[in-house]
Formats: C-alpha cells, sequence, structure tokens
C-alpha cells in the first residue's frame, strides 16, 4: 500500500466539503479574526482539516506493554544463545533496541508475552537443532526492515503458530545420503 501525503487528503477533504483551496483560506482567516463561531459549518470544515495534521500521542511503554515490560524483555532476550550465530552477529541484542522494536510490535500487532515466549522458544529450538544457520537475531526476529519500506515480522508468524497449535518437528525429510 503506498502512503499518501498529507496535502492529498487535504485536497480529498475539501473536496469533500466542496469547497476550494481560496474558500478554505478565506474561512481560516475568518477564524483568526474571530468571526467564526465553534458551532458553525466553517467552524466544522476547519476542525475536519486539522484533525489530518495533528500526530498521534505515544504511549508510554508500560501502557503499551505491560507494568513488568523490562523483565518480559530480559526474558526474550534471555531466550537466544549468548554466542554469536553462523552469520557473526550476536544473537541476542541491546535492550534499548529491542524494547524500541517491541513498541512497534505492540503497536501493530495484539499478542500477549506468554504467546511471545513461547513463539521466541518455539524459534530458537527450530533454529538450535539447526546450529543457528539463518537464525535472525533478537533484533530482527521482531521487526525486519527489507530495504524497500516493507517490514516483515517473524515473531508475528511464529506468534501465529502458537496460536494455531502448530509444532516444529525436528524430523528430518531426507534420510539417505545421496553422493
Amino acid at each position: 500500500m503506498k502512503k499518501i501525503l498529507k496535502q492529498s487528503s487535504l485536497f480529498d477533504r475539501l473536496k469533500h466539503h466542496k469547497i476550494t483551496v481560496k474558500q478554505y483560506i478565506a474561512i481560516y482567516l475568518e477564524y483568526i479574526n474571530g468571526t467564526v463561531s465553534e458551532d458553525s459549518k466553517e467552524f466544522q470544515i476547519l476542525k475536519s482539516i486539522d484533525d489530518l495534521f495533528a500526530t498521534k500521542k505515544k504511549l508510554k511503554l508500560d501502557i503499551l506493554m505491560g507494568d513488568d515490560y523490562q523483565k518480559q524483555v530480559d526474558d526474550y532476550l534471555y531466550a537466544f544463545p549468548t554466542t554469536k550465530l553462523p552469520n557473526g552477529k550476536y544473537a541476542r541484542g541491546n535492550k534499548k533496541n529491542i524494547e524500541t522494536n517491541f513498541r512497534w510490535f505492540f503497536e501493530n500487532y495484539n499478542y500477549s508475552w506468554d504467546v511471545i515466549h513461547s513463539a521466541t522458544v518455539m524459534y530458537v529450538q527450530e533454529y538450535a537443532a539447526k546450529n543457528y544457520l539463518y537464525m535472525r537475531t533478537a533484533l530482527y526476529f521482531i521487526r525486519k526492515d527489507d530495504g524497500t519500506r516493507m517490514v516483515h515480522s517473524d515473531l508475528a508468524d511464529y506468534c501465529d503458530k502458537i496460536i494455531n497449535n502448530e509444532n516444529y518437528t525436528s524430523e528430518k525429510y531426507f534420510k539417505t545420503k545421496i553422493l
């Protein structure tokens, strides 16, 4: 989905209210001069356009992720091995960066910490059986930007596996070695 500029939304809103840019400016100037009352149609138009440019207030971490989020983040990190992965990066990451990614995760997904921990343990056990080959770091497991403004969360995928009772089996598909 392509993000649209707020200015595009402004023009759509003006079109919806059937006014031109010049009319909008005239209404705005009347509002500044104090000649527009709060119960008038003009004020409602200004209010609806002003809402386009209002920024969302960020929730505090403890409200977004729960009061004990720091302990939960620690538990999440402890699920990952303390060693370097085959790609040369450490499996665990900086706690502050992990908290930042969890902020994004909780703003976009609605999973409990129990589900998150179960999904994380499933993920780590799955890759432990493969000597951590191609395993993502704790940071990238939560959120990974692919460079094209697309963001992917393996954690969300594994949370869905937990909710849908999909278990990982370490059964090997190929049992014979072919030379």
